[in-house]
């Protein structure tokens, strides 16, 4: 069963995938904290800010993997 993520985890842009969105594309293998989760149109969409900006980046959930520490 493959976890949920929520608000607050740290997460890793996944760099494989055939169905990645723009962000997942510019930012894959980047770390970040999740900041916000809501529905999307066909999808759960999520914020996160990206370890080296200053700003959240919007991403599809399927693009992102849960991660133990952002180091």
């Amino acid at each position: 069963m493959k976890s949920r993520i929520e608000v607050g985890d740290l997460v890793l842009v996944r760099r494989d995938g055939r169905r990645r969105s723009a962000a997942a594309k510019k930012y894959a293998g980047k770390k970040g904290q999740v900041t916000m989760r809501g529905e999307g149109h066909d999808s759960i969409v999520v914020d996160v800010r990206i370890e080296e900006n200053n700003f959240d980046t919007v991403f599809e959930e399927q693009d992102l993997i849960k991660s133990l520490s952002i180091s």
